[in-house]
């Protein structure tokens, strides 16, 4: 038969495990504020990268549209026609806003004769998103930022370097003229021309 052999508990002994436990304590919160660093180190360099990036992404977009909005500026600036209509101003990057109602507005190319306006908006890459703000804001704030030309027949044109397909059926569905580099030359396609 096997004796059970007790062994006493003392007081020093508690007072030791305790203590023993309190060390393995301030170890365990000292690693843990030495991870906690680890990751806010961590954290704020993966934001200086993103920021980097961000930025880096955000100059080749604005260089892509530079790009597009200088070819159109200048090709349509040779001849200053969009179809059959001709035009004798042209201006670029047009901005405007009203104090009092609060809007303002930006346009890549406005072009202007005795009796139109033609609104010229510029994508490296045109998407339908573009298109629905052309219809539901860019067009409604020009009218009430330009009243002295409310009497103007006004045009639309989008432009882009790239212009997919679903993107040129929704601007022809709204009666914009859709202008594409093709060939080294301006390509213009319609196929209702609405007069906002």
């Amino acid at each position: 038969m096997m004796e059970k052999i007790h062994k006493k508990i003392g007081y020093e002994d508690v007072w030791a495990s305790i203590h023993e436990l309190s060390q393995r304590q301030k170890e365990t919160d000292r690693q843990l504020k030495e991870t906690d660093r680890q990751l806010k180190e961590t954290d704020k360099h993966l934001k200086e990268k993103f920021s980097e990036l961000k930025e880096y992404v955000g100059g080749i977009a604005r260089n892509n549209g530079d790009v597009a909005e200088s070819y159109f500026y200048e090709t349509i600036a040779d001849t200053m026609k969009i179809g059959e209509l001709d035009f004798d101003i042209i201006e670029k990057n047009v901005k405007r806003m009203n104090r009092r109602q609060n809007i303002r507005g930006e346009y890549d190319i406005i072009l202007i004769n005795s009796e139109s306006i033609a609104i010229v908006e510029i994508k490296y890459k045109l998407h339908p998103g573009d298109i629905e703000k052309i219809v539901n804001k860019k067009i409604p704030v020009f009218k009430k930022l330009f009243p002295e030309k409310k009497d103007f027949k006004l045009y639309i044109a989008v432009a882009g370097l790239s212009v997919p397909d679903d993107s040129k059926k929704l601007a022809f569905k709204h009666g914009f003229f859709v202008l594409t580099q093709g060939g080294g030359k301006l390509n213009l396609e319609h196929d209702y021309i609405k007069i906002y």
